[in-house]
């Protein structure tokens, strides 16, 4: 909801008439991203030549007004990155209510563009939410001045929220203690540096594209309107925010809205050229996993685990799966060794380790793993993971017991349980991108933007013998990439290190640093999603298939290359190792 404008613009010593509007540039971005988009906004008419074009690009609701009744700015960007409105007239944007919302539209996902009056955004806002909308809004410079109280409301009622760096220190007093309620999102612009994606009090930085910037009008707008179409289709918020930050980098280096009217989509984030997929290799490996006997879903049912209709399997499983991290351990800057720790006199490695544990915890307080237990279990949660010599041999240390409190301090913020999730889910059409989307707010699962542990709980609630979830049409759970399933894309071939130095430093097994992490746990994230697209085969039957490779293919002894069934089509790189580095992720 916003009306498009025509603007008259300067910059780089040159002007251009131009079509223009918060509502516009966010509609087309959003359509470009592969969005469902109406945009509701007055539609003039005679159409002014500016607008001609993207007018039949979109599916425009609205009131008829005259074509001088348009809102119509002077726009002069600056070097330096300044920007002043020289002259500006709002027009029949401050006639916009929710009665112009079409009725025949099902609620979905509504934004509502920054108004001249501040308090017009908000009674939209109030009155979509109450019909049972999702709500985004946005806001700008000057109302973050004049009128903060205002915009703090819609912050207060809206779902999403976009605002600048130079606003964000207006509303927050800095970027840094910008935070939301749970359950909702806020998204920082940062120019040429980025965005920043906040969800709760979790903050993750995106980086920023370099490019020839030639215009920047409606940068923001360009960001809106992709973020919201990814979230649309289920994208992690901070997926979400990488493909926006592409999307504005190159909206930017055409005059006004020019590049979201070209053909195609909009652009995908830049692959670090340091790493390649290989489909070929991704292709012969999909055709062992197609036929493997090994390829096959496990149930997660034994002795380890809840038996079958257990009345607290489910808040076991949401309170487990979210520790599943960082069962190595590092010594003098590189790999050490993997956790391995007794319980009950058996040798038990990492996972294994951690399942049993939580078994026990099952079996002597199974009240403390529900959310409000775990909101409170920071200083119970050593004795709870403690192995037979008294202690906890978890190598993450206090990363673990941080977590179990940020997931039960959201799920109770929020007044969730694990049932009411799954219940949740279970009756949406596409029931694993609702679960996916519901992690997204929960602490312990929303920090990764590729929710391995979202997407391995997922795959719980789906193959175990309850069938607590039912995959809808065409879905399946995402790659569940763990550092078992990164060697093995590594040594197989799946993925190839081009960067002899990067290669070097998983050769010798040193740390490496965050973005080596990333793009190598990106790579093999697309490579298992090819891999499983190529195979037929679920993504259950994929993953484990991948973890028992483990045992093939293992951290701290040769390779048992005869009996790995993909041993015909591997690239036998078996001196590569997964990247180390510290995360809760996986």
């Amino acid at each position: 909801m916003g009306s498009p404008s025509v603007d008259l613009l300067h910059f780089r010593g040159r002007s251009e008439r131009s079509a223009g509007g918060a509502g516009l540039y966010t509609a087309l971005a959003a359509r470009r991203a592969g969005a469902d988009v109406t945009m509701v906004a007055p539609r003039p008419d005679p159409m002014p030549p500016e607008l001609v074009a993207p007018a039949a690009l979109l599916r425009w609701r609205g009131p008829t007004v005259a074509a001088d009744a348009l809102p119509h700015f002077e726009i002069a960007h600056e070097p330096g990155g300044r920007t002043t409105y020289i002259r500006g007239v709002w027009g029949s944007e401050g006639h916009l209510s929710a009665d112009d919302v079409p009725r025949d539209l099902q609620p979905g996902l509504a934004y509502v563009v920054p108004m001249m009056d501040s308090t017009r955004q908000v009674e939209i806002a109030l009155r979509l939410k109450e019909e049972g909308w999702s709500v985004g809004c946005g806001t700008y410079g000057g109302a973050t001045r004049k009128h903060r109280d205002v915009v703090l409301r819609s912050i207060e009622l809206a779902d999403v929220f976009f605002c600048n760096e130079n606003e964000a220190h207006a509303l927050f007093g800095d970027v840094e203690s910008a935070s939301t309620e749970p359950g909702k999102l806020l998204f920082i612009t940062r120019g040429e540096r980025g965005a920043r994606v906040v969800q709760g009090a979790h903050a993750t930085d995106v980086q920023g594209v370099a490019v020839e910037e030639l215009d920047p009008t409606g940068a923001g707008d360009t960001f809106c309107g992709t973020t919201l179409a990814f979230l649309s289709r289920g994208a992690h918020p901070v997926i979400a925010a990488r493909h926006a930050v592409a999307a504005a980098a190159e909206m930017v280096t055409g005059v006004g809205p020019e590049t979201l009217l070209r053909e195609g989509t909009s652009p995908t984030p830049t692959a670090d050229p340091r790493l390649r997929v290989d489909p070929e290799r991704c292709e012969a490996v999909a055709r062992v996993i197609a036929t493997a006997p090994e390829a096959t879903a496990f149930d997660f049912t034994g002795p380890d685990y809840p038996e079958p209709g257990h009345p607290v399997a489910l808040d076991f499983f949401f309170a487990a799966t979210l520790q599943q991290f960082g069962f190595w351990t590092e010594e003098g800057g590189a790999y050490r060794r993997p956790m391995i720790a007794a319980l009950d006199g058996r040798e038990l490695k990492g996972s294994d380790f951690l399942w049993a544990a939580y078994r026990r915890w099952l079996d002597d307080a199974p009240l403390e793993l529900s959310p409000g237990g775990q909101a409170e279990i920071a200083a119970t949660f050593d004795a709870r993971l403690r192995a037979d010599d008294g202690v906890n041999p978890l190598p993450a240390g206090p990363l673990h017991p941080a977590a179990a409190v940020a997931y039960g301090r959201d799920m109770t913020a929020l007044g969730w349980t694990p049932t009411s999730v799954v219940d949740s889910a279970a009756a949406a059409d596409r029931p694993v991108e609702a679960l996916l989307r519901m992690l997204d707010h929960v602490g312990g699962y929303k920090e990764d933007p590729l929710r391995k542990k979202s997407a391995l709980l997922a795959a719980i609630l789906s193959q175990r013998p309850e069938g607590w979830i039912e995959p809808g049409s065409g879905e399946d759970v995402p790659p569940i990439v763990d550092y078992h399933c990164l060697r093995s894309c590594l040594r197989l071939g799946l993925v190839t290190v081009e960067e002899p130095e990067l290669a070097e430093r998983l050769e010798t097994r040193r740390v490496v640093d965050g973005l080596d992490e990333d793009a190598i746990r990106g790579a093999c994230s697309e490579a298992v999603a090819l891999v499983h697209r190529m195979s037929g085969r679920t993504m259950g039957a994929v993953d484990w298939f991948f973890f028992q490779n483990r045992h093939r293919c293992p951290e701290m002894s040769a390779p048992d290359c005869p009996g790995c069934p993909a041993d015909g089509v591997c690239a036998h790189l078996t001196e590569l190792f997964q990247p180390v580095f510290r995360t809760t992720a996986y």
